[in-house]
């Protein structure tokens, strides 16, 4: 099934204000790898690609106000990619940082007539559901997810979230590393038993794991994917914020991709790709074949 994508190419790292957790250093350069990924020789692939530009603005330019200006840049983009976006179309997000993923999924429900009928994937090593009253961050880069599943304790957020998802409506592919024992985050996941499959599952049970995900994807009439880069393991992508946390390689997660490609109505978000950070070319590249494997 060949798609004609519209690319977003989203420049963000507003919802990095401090070092990630376990790391001395902010994610400088992810909000750069728009331009990286989208060049001429893999825009060549595409039958006609549209493409258009967004910025949000950096977290060190922003004295106050921090949440009223993450709603309003987010709702912005959520605008511009539903007056850009055609029917014929297959909407695809290049961030930056995760931040790009709320706007994204929320123009997609806005889009879809019924929102019972939009499931999210999430390729991801954390949990990004997080309160901002109980992040050890406090970056928003690992909360974006809770306001559509849950009532998020910053107004302004939680008012762009115009119609909840069901936590049945959201499948997570990857070794989530909660950040520490029994946070708040990971009572969340558990009270709501959010489907979660590790890479020993799928190692060990990879027909039922496959049969289980193909039976996501027919039951719903679009899928939304959200992609972290950092589910991989290091080995495969180092150029990415906690490249330490992944585990997956990549013919495990492309077997999984090879059944997403064949749903008729699909969305992707492709995120925390940072080419200023060693093995970038090669982080890249494993970028650019997500996008080929999906689209193409």
């Amino acid at each position: 099934m060949t798609r004609t994508p519209h690319f977003f190419k989203v420049k963000s790292r507003i919802g990095l204000t401090s070092p990630p957790i376990r790391n001395r250093e902010l994610n400088n350069g992810v909000e750069d790898a728009p331009d990286f990924l989208l060049t001429k020789d893999l825009l060549e692939n595409f039958n006609n690609p549209e493409i258009d530009n967004f910025i949000f603005s950096n977290p060190e330019d922003i004295t106050d106000n921090y949440w009223p200006i993450v709603a309003k840049e987010s709702k912005n983009l959520k605008n511009l990619i539903n007056q850009k976006i055609k029917p014929n179309e297959i909407q695809i997000v290049i961030g930056g940082d995760n931040t790009v993923t709320l706007p994204s999924l929320e123009a997609v429900v806005e889009r879809v007539s019924n929102a019972e009928q939009v499931g999210y994937i999430q390729f991801d090593s954390h949990g990004e559901m997080h309160q901002s009253k109980t992040s050890l961050s406090g970056n928003f880069h690992g909360m974006y997810m809770r306001p559509f599943f849950d009532k998020f304790d910053i107004p302004e957020i939680d008012d762009l979230v115009l119609e909840k998802l069901k936590t049945s409506q959201i499948l997570t592919i990857g070794d989530i590393l909660f950040d520490g024992e029994k946070t708040e985050e990971e009572q969340f996941y558990q009270q709501n038993k959010i489907r979660n499959i590790n890479v020993s599952e799928f190692d060990k049970d990879k027909e039922n794991v496959l049969s289980e995900i193909n039976h996501f994807l027919k039951s719903y009439q679009h899928i939304h994917i959200n992609f972290d880069i950092d589910v991989f393991h290091r080995s495969v992508s180092s150029a990415t914020g906690l490249p330490e946390d992944g585990r997956w390689f990549k013919e495990q997660i492309f077997t999984i991709l090879d059944l997403i490609a064949n749903h008729k109505s699909i969305s992707l978000d492709l995120v925390e790709i940072n080419p200023k950070k060693e093995g970038a070319e090669k982080t890249i590249k494993l970028a650019q074949d997500i996008l080929l494997k999906l689209i193409n």
